[in-house]
């Protein structure tokens, strides 16, 4: 490597089953991520991809073009996630191995809330045999709670469980902290939290996607309920620039 390109920019690219669809079907490719962070830089970028979807063969690692004599390749490394998750990863108790086994959870569960109850439950149980203390335990429940939400009755229950589970362990990190948000009224505070860090997101990914946006149309975003975020979140990998924004926006706040 030479001395100018001794300074090297990584991009991890995470997609899931839904993104991967939009890739493989509409020719959006990761050079366009990895020729548009070279540009934005001026530096080379190894773009790495972490596939977090449940399809085993796919795997989008490569990206060729030719024409009039031009051509151009990009070879991407891949981590799959189903890959390692049974395999080496399978006594690994690291913070970012968890996630990955509750992400993976949560999509196997899609549409059947009995067995995303039971892997929920079973996850959450593995933490406090992980030798997490309390913070991190917290910590994690809250990412975990959030990927893996279960119905009313069926949170209900899984609190009951947990607070059963912790007696037993002598380990009251979790329940305690959520019976005292219930006594003081902050159900609703905590569903308001999801719904900040949902669209904490989508701003991240409209700004990736359409350059630095105007206060004014950020608050515009903040102020769309849960339902428009997640179909913005869908809409925007449509966008080529921030005018297909503000037309989805007009269009969705008559």
């Amino acid at each position: 490597m030479t001395r100018e390109a001794s300074i090297l920019y990584a991009d991890v690219e995470a997609k899931w089953v839904g993104e991967a669809f939009f890739l493989c079907k509409t020719g959006v490719k990761l050079d366009l991520y990895n020729a548009g962070l070279k540009w934005l830089f001026r530096r080379h970028v190894l773009t790495l991809v972490i596939l977090a979807d449940l399809h085993p063969q796919w795997r989008p690692f490569e990206s060729h073009f030719e024409l009039g004599g031009f051509r151009s390749s990009l070879h991407s490394p891949i981590c799959k996630i189903l890959d390692h998750l049974e395999t080496d990863w399978a006594e690994d108790t690291s913070l970012m191995v968890q996630l990955a086994r509750a992400q993976i959870a949560a999509l196997r569960t899609v549409g059947d809330p009995e067995a995303r109850y039971h892997a929920k439950t079973q996850i959450v149980r593995n933490l406090y045999s992980a030798g997490y203390n309390a913070k991190e335990i917290r910590e994690l429940y809250r990412l975990i709670d959030w990927m893996m939400h279960l119905r009313l009755d069926l949170s209900r229950r899984f609190e009951v469980e947990l607070t059963s589970f912790e007696k037993e362990m002598q380990m009251p990190y979790v329940t305690s902290i959520e019976r005292h948000a219930e006594e003081r009224g902050l159900e609703k505070g905590r569903e308001e939290g999801r719904v900040q860090g949902a669209t904490a997101m989508l701003l991240r990914q409209l700004t990736r996607r359409c350059g630095e946006m105007p206060k004014g149309i950020q608050q515009e975003v903040r102020q769309l309920s849960l339902q428009q975020s997640q179909e913005l979140g869908d809409a925007l990998l449509d966008f080529a620039d921030q005018s297909d924004l503000t037309n989805w926006l007009k269009n969705h706040n008559r």
